[in-house]
């Protein structure tokens, strides 16, 4: 993905969301078991993120996915998707060993690099790697880092607060809505609820590499993840794009903004000061192209989650779309 839309660090709360505490001897057999995430055997220290899906493949949930030593959490972005969390997951454990509890705990994420977060933090707390987690010294708190860097704090709200107002010494800012529409535009990173919503599929939302493990075991929409990833492509992709009227300018659109007809329909999701956005493309669409329409020319800047070898498959299995393009 793209730089940040700023170089200033910004401190991203996460005010909706929710913090699921998950023990027992069978957590991660059955978060495997429901989810789209490989986690069987997920080592502590690992963080990752998931998705639950109906048997037709639509998103019913996302969570990050923190795994410590003797316990899980799940960091939900809303009530809803705890709601489902609770009564999909949590409710249906049958024999397993599981046990899911939610937790008073604040969520906040800022865009500083871990290596600058390390400096700011020495002597206080141990700052992860890129795709790890790592508890506070007291135990009560983590700080997870996922692919792209960004760390997510969580734990009492005491904890966090200490934490960043170190942030807020160091120069990070707190991020209005501009500024975190912003941040999801040059991320290329879809939210719960803007971009990722049904009739939306994994593939379609680019979450492929982050939230899925395509040779992991059956789970609920499994089939249909396979068959668009093996046997057909996508109809529309995320993307991020630059909107401009037909003579270069940049259009100034809103989100659900739209233009083109069936399946060559652009819809704008989210955008940023800069003239770039979010926006579910054709599916055909390529990087650096360009789609017209009577009244306006959308440049494909990057189509979010394009990984030919996402997590779980095998390069030496041709796919029919490959076939097709030889």
């Amino acid at each position: 993905m793209s730089d940040v839309a700023t170089r200033t660090p910004l401190i991203l709360p996460a005010p909706d969301a929710q913090v699921i505490e998950v023990t027992g001897e069978d957590r991660l057999t059955h978060l495997d078991a429901t989810t789209t995430q490989a986690l069987k055997g997920a080592r502590p220290g690992t963080a990752t993120a998931a998705l639950v899906l109906d048997a037709n493949g639509n998103p019913l949930a996302m969570f990050d996915v923190l795994v410590l030593p003797d316990r899980v959490w799940l960091v939900s972005p809303s009530v809803d998707v705890t709601a489902v969390v609770m009564d999909v997951i949590a409710a249906r454990t049958f024999l397993a060993d599981a046990r899911f509890a939610p937790l008073d705990h604040t969520v906040v994420r800022t865009t500083l690099p871990p290596d600058d977060a390390r400096r700011l933090w020495s002597g206080t707390t141990t700052v992860p790697d890129p795709g790890a987690v790592r508890t506070t010294p007291s135990g009560g708190s983590a700080i997870a880092a996922d692919a792209a860097g960004t760390l997510t704090l969580v734990g009492p709200a005491a904890e966090v607060a200490t934490l960043v107002e170190r942030l807020r010494g160091a120069g990070a800012v707190d991020a209005d809505d501009a500024a975190t529409d912003a941040w999801h535009v040059a991320a290329g990173r879809p939210a719960w609820g803007r971009e990722v919503a049904p009739p939306h599929l994994p593939e379609e939302l680019g979450l492929l590499p982050t939230h899925v493990h395509l040779a992991k075991g059956c789970y609920p929409g499994q089939e249909a993840v396979a068959r668009m990833w093996m046997l057909g492509r996508p109809r529309r992709r995320l993307a991020r794009v630059r909107v401009a009227d037909t003579g270069g300018a940049l259009l100034p659109v809103t989100p659900g903004w739209s233009t083109g007809e069936g399946r060559e329909t652009v819809e704008v999701t989210r955008l940023a000061d800069d003239g770039t956005a979010l926006a579910f493309v054709p599916g055909a669409s390529e990087p650096g192209g360009t789609l017209t329409t009577a009244d306006a020319a959308i440049t494909v800047l990057e189509v979010v989650g394009d990984d030919p070898v996402p997590p779980g498959h095998d390069p030496a299995m041709k796919r029919r779309r490959d076939r097709d393009r030889a």
